[in-house]
């Protein structure tokens, strides 16, 4: 097993060709002045009790003087040997000055170190950035308090090796990640200041995870305070910022703020679990800026350690939640809640509880509802109540697709709240038909339904037949047992511990749940054009690139077909740019500042249309078809004879002279004029489809 890092890429050869370098026990170098020094040399014997306070990762380097053999053989270094080499002041220099080692550093464009002993006072005054610049390590080798260092480094202002490990395959980062890497470790360049690991390993371990679930942040007053820490720290500087986060220990996370004249700079700080710390921004790894900065701020998340995904679900999740004023009109979820009843009541801790019912509410008995009520409040568990006026019957085809959009909600709502909200268990007195079922297997989601023709088990621990009914629970996929589980209980009346027993049945979906960025759009309203501005900002950077779960969204909801028209009409707007309002740049923009301020302005004047587009009244069919259409022959996904062919599949829905007809045609016309030149064309096919569309069957 890996230990520690492969500190030596070039051979042993190139390092020692002026034959006066040795490698000490601690694994740190000494070179001599005229000669290969020898094991017993008293300044050989010095520096490698030197080098074992300089921990286990670096390579420290002590020259007998400064000379052109020293400046030599640093040029032959490579940059992962130079990130991990500090030079010691040099053992003949006698007490070295702060000011005095802070000029060599920036001499050698290398960090440079001492032992405190040899400061021996003699500090000469201020180091320039100082607060940024001077890092105590303690006699392991890591970061310590400021003034309490057995050595103390000075990092240069300008490193001659700032990208180490940036040409290192993949398989040599996934060694290195989680391995203890150079503590306190500050490397100035000309982009700005890196903090922590080096960016090819930060963005090795955790871009993926950005990538998938975004990071955004609208304001550090508010970054902050979402964390929920009891306290706002403000640390010095970045040397006293990365002590910090090193003291909170391994897998802490906080947010970081440093506030300049160019604004504010907003980043999650993560410490893995070898306490390496990095700063995260949406695509990885960032640089925190190289002029002086106003003002630091660091907040901890309190609570157990979660791993950076969690975190950044989190963080989606209390964005969504802030962001939610500036949608004007309902969302799609807050819509489909409006068409179900609501049964009502207070907990035993004074909370109010809501069960959600499809169909005649009516229908449920009081004792039912009672006791599906006890079963939500102890088992903390959300349930659906499918009513029905008569045991038995199949539930309706209209009420089997609310149930479908109301599990996709409570899917959508989990993946907000880091995966960890249960999926809705489905209570019933219809008949379990194919076509709820398939519902429910499609969400993992566990049925306690009445079983005509079954009773409690008799003596042999069977199900019985007879004329009456009992009531048992479904495990989704139908499965009644076999595998070691246990088959589900057949009992003569609804219990509350008949419900227990089936939230021991779900199951994870059929699918790959939607992502952040996906569910986070999903939350906004289209019937407003700010909402509608809003929800592509809060979903982030990343949710062009995961347009194809949102289509598989639709696939499965239909009625969610407006949000697939919306991002594949707005899609090159913010790939251009800061193309929203307020919002941050785009990933993968090319276009200057004016391109950028162009993009804004037209999706800001293409809102108001987008919404009358898609926040459709007209909650048919057809429409559904249409604003699907528009999404798949915009992406390539149909062809224009296939999405005609899905529209004039529900002519029904659109007779010459209907209002629905008119209507669709009447936005398409005024949206054509706005949209990218690319997305006229195929606009204006959809609009032909719409216009030739057969008559109604008579």
């Amino acid at each position: 097993m890996v230990t520690h890092l492969p500190l030596i890429t070039r051979p042993t050869a190139e390092l020692c060709a002026d034959r006066r370098t040795v490698f000490l026990p601690s694994r740190g170098m000494a070179v001599g002045t005229d000669a290969m020094p020898t094991a017993d040399d008293p300044f050989v014997r010095r520096a490698d009790a030197a080098a074992r306070f300089s921990g286990p990762v670096a390579t420290p380097l002590f020259p007998q003087v400064d000379s052109d053999l020293l400046r030599r053989m640093l040029d032959r270094q490579s940059a992962e040997q130079l990130d991990l080499m500090p030079v010691h002041w040099p053992d003949s220099a006698g007490p070295a000055s702060l000011p005095g080692l802070a000029q060599w550093a920036d001499d050698l464009r290398l960090s440079a170190q001492v032992l405190r002993t040899q400061l021996d006072g003699a500090t000469g005054g201020a180091v320039p950035f100082g607060a940024h610049r001077v890092v105590d390590l303690d006699a392991e080798g890591r970061i310590t308090a400021a003034g309490t260092g057995v050595t103390v480094r000075v990092v240069p202002s300008d490193h001659r090796a700032s990208k180490p490990w940036a040409e290192a395959p993949a398989d040599v980062l996934e060694i290195l990640s989680g391995k203890p890497y150079l503590s306190g470790r500050i490397v100035f360049s000309a982009d700005g200041v890196e903090v922590g690991l080096p960016a090819a390993l930060t963005n090795h371990r955790y871009r993926a995870a950005l990538r998938t679930h975004g990071l955004r942040f609208t304001s550090g007053d508010d970054a902050l305070a979402a964390t929920g820490a009891e306290r706002v720290d403000e640390p010095t500087g970045y040397v006293d910022l990365a002590y910090r986060m090193d003291q909170a220990g391994a897998g802490a996370h906080a947010v970081a703020v440093a506030d300049g004249p160019d604004g504010e700079s907003i980043h999650l700080a993560v410490n893995d679990e070898a306490r390496n710390l990095s700063l995260l921004g949406p695509d990885g790894s960032v640089l925190l800026p190289a002029t002086e900065p106003d003002r630091i701020r660091l907040a901890l998340y309190p609570g157990e350690p979660m791993s950076v995904e969690e975190r950044l679900i989190q963080i989606a999740a209390a964005s969504t939640g802030s962001s939610a004023a500036a949608s004007a009109g309902p969302s799609w979820a807050e819509t489909t809640r409006n068409e179900v009843a609501l049964h009502t009541w207070q907990a035993a801790d004074g909370t109010g509880r809501v069960m959600e019912i499809i169909g005649p509410a009516a229908a449920v008995s009081t004792h039912d509802l009672g006791v599906l009520a006890e079963a939500a409040e102890y088992l903390d568990q959300p349930i659906i109540v499918l009513a029905t006026e008569r045991p038995g019957r199949r539930p309706a085809p209209e009420q089997v697709s609310l149930l479908n959009r109301r599990l996709f909600v409570h899917l959508g709502e989990s993946v907000l709240a880091g995966g960890h909200d249960p999926v809705p268990v489905v209570y019933t007195r219809a008949s379990a038909s194919p076509e709820l079922t398939r519902v429910l297997d499609e969400y993992g989601a566990p049925l306690v339904y009445e079983a005509p023709g079954l009773s409690a088990s008799g003596s042999g621990g069977m199900p019985m037949l007879n004329l009456g009914s009992a009531w048992t629970a479904r495990r989704p996929g139908g499965s009644p047992g076999g595998g070691g589980q246990a088959a589900p209980p057949v009992v003569d009346a609804l219990s509350v511990d008949l419900i227990e027993a089936a939230t021991g049945l779900r199951r994870a979906p059929a699918f790959t749940p939607p992502t952040v960025p996906v569910v986070s759009f999903l939350s906004a309203s289209l019937t407003d054009a700010q909402a509608i501005v809003s929800g592509l900002d809060r979903a982030g950077p990343a949710l062009p690139d995961q347009h194809s779960q949102l289509r598989d969204a639709v696939h499965r909801v239909p009625s969610l077909a407006g949000y697939h028209a919306v991002l594949s009409l707005a899609k090159p707007l913010l790939l251009d740019g800061p193309a929203r309002p307020g919002g941050a740049a785009g990933t993968r923009g090319a276009v200057g500042a004016g391109g950028a301020a162009g993009s804004a302005a037209q999706l800001g004047a293409m809102a108001p249309m987008l919404a009358d587009l898609a926040g459709v009244s007209f909650d048919d069919r057809a429409s559904h078809a249409i604003l699907a259409a528009i999404g798949d022959l915009i992406e390539g996904n149909r062809s224009a004879d296939e999405v005609t062919t899905a529209i004039w599949a529900f002519k029904d829905d659109l007779p010459r002279g209907g209002a629905v007809r008119a209507n669709w045609i009447r936005k398409i016309n005024a949206l054509v004029p706005l949209v990218a030149e690319g997305h006229r064309e195929p606009l204006t096919q959809i609009q032909e489809a719409i216009m030739t569309c057969p008559d109604p069957d008579r």
